[in-house]
């Protein structure tokens, strides 16, 4: 299920949990838990923007005047391009 799902965010081009579990019949739990799975194996990379703040924002006295957006991407890395390419084979 792994190979399948990498396969779908490339096709998409955007990894949307709610689709996922729609298209594989499985609950975002279990979406998360590949996608965290995925990374772990150096299939997908994390990336969060807008972190440039040393101050978590729970801690931070100006956190409500901030409008500071922390906006998680994730993007296939070259290893995951690799393991695509081998299984299309």
């Amino acid at each position: 299920m792994l190979t399948e799902i990498l396969r779908a965010i490339e096709r998409d081009r955007l990894l949307s949990k709610p689709r996922l579990a729609a298209e594989f019949k499985a609950s975002e739990e279990v979406i998360d838990q590949a996608v965290q799975q995925l990374i772990d194996m150096g299939y997908l990379i994390k990336e969060e923007m807008g972190q440039d703040c040393v101050t978590a924002c729970s801690s931070c006295p100006y956190a409500t005047a901030c409008g500071k957006v922390i906006l998680t991407t994730y993007r296939i890395s070259d290893k995951g391009e690799s393991h695509l390419a081998r299984q299309g084979e």
